[in-house]
């Protein structure tokens, strides 16, 4: 396990964590875009992306050394299944699809803040000023990076609900990233993202199945399908695998400052989309952001460690 004192030096994590954000930045655009020109609604894609993420995980198991979840980790498996794709995952695309780009991006700035808070809770990690103060630059930045591009929104009414699944999302998140650190540590990224995925499609499917019966397959253009297929294997797969692998080194803390990532990514997007006009406020607040990550990402060697479970890793199995 990487402690904090030398998390920071894993610059394979951060770069993992980084990329990992790139995709899922570029996630937010075209997830808008399926839902309200594809003809796809929020459980539809809530389906293919999670049933779909979990039948590549299960591929991609059959290549990699074999690792045999313990009978009593199951329960934290889907407990961590449930916070960390149903309620987080599934919560943010169904209230993405009733609220605006511009309201979900700013609500997706308040995972870092739940995740500091109860990482000092659940894991004595120390708040340190320097920490906390990465976290509040961060937060600023990105919240002027998205109020200056507004002005890209489409100007539609928004659902307050939508607003409000998503906030319950990002503390769903942050549970997640805390609660069940522990297993990211001891599993391997296939094994775990194999059996979350697996038990969250097995929780969803009941309730979206009506949903994906309701689909016009036929009248599917090609446009809709390439952005589910970039969801499905880029956004989902690919980035999961990126996160827990970074998630085995990092801090939560660390984790979760990496989010401020999204909106300045979203917004370079939009950019060359031609959706949003470069201003010199988006620099101010593009520096607000990276000064924040730097700051909880080299934080002072004297900050202590917290408390996780840190037994070897199961062995792993070669078929």
């Amino acid at each position: 396990m990487t402690t904090d004192n030398n998390q920071h030096k894993d610059w394979r994590a951060h770069g993992a964590m980084l990329l990992a954000m790139v995709l899922f930045g570029l996630m937010a655009t075209f997830s808008k875009d399926v839902l309200t020109y594809g003809g796809i609604t929020g459980p539809q894609l809530v389906a293919f992306r999670i049933c779909g993420a979990a039948m590549l995980f299960w591929l991609g198991s059959l290549i990699v050394p074999q690792q045999r979840v313990e009978r009593r980790d199951l329960l934290r498996i889907v407990g961590a299944s449930i916070f960390g794709f149903v309620m987080a995952q599934g919560g943010y695309i169904v209230g993405l699809s009733l609220t605006s780009p511009i309201n979900a991006t700013i609500e997706l700035t308040t995972m870092p803040i739940f995740t500091l808070i109860l990482s000092s809770i659940l894991l004595h990690e120390r708040i340190t000023p320097r920490r906390a103060l990465g976290i509040i630059m961060g937060f600023t930045g990105a919240v002027l990076l998205i109020t200056r591009t507004a002005s890209a929104a489409t100007g539609k009414p928004t659902d307050f609900r939508g607003d409000l699944l998503i906030l319950v999302a990002q503390v769903g998140y942050a549970f997640y990233l805390t609660h069940y650190a522990s297993l990211f540590r001891k599993y391997d990224a296939f094994t775990f993202n194999k059996w979350t995925f697996t038990f969250a499609s097995l929780i969803i499917l009941p309730f979206t199945l009506p949903h994906i019966a309701q689909i016009n397959w036929a009248g599917m253009s090609l446009r809709t399908v390439s952005e589910i297929v970039y969801i499905v294997a880029a956004a989902t797969f690919f980035t999961f695998l990126l996160v827990v692998y970074a998630q085995r080194r990092l801090l939560p803390t660390t984790v979760s400052v990496y989010n401020y990532v999204q909106p300045f990514v979203t917004v370079v997007a939009s950019m060359v989309m031609g959706l949003a006009m470069p201003q010199w406020m988006h620099a101010v607040a593009a520096a607000l952001i990276f000064t924040g990550v730097w700051l909880v990402v080299n934080h002072p060697h004297t900050a202590t460690t917290p408390r996780m479970n840190t037994r070897p890793h199961a062995k792993a199995r070669r078929r």
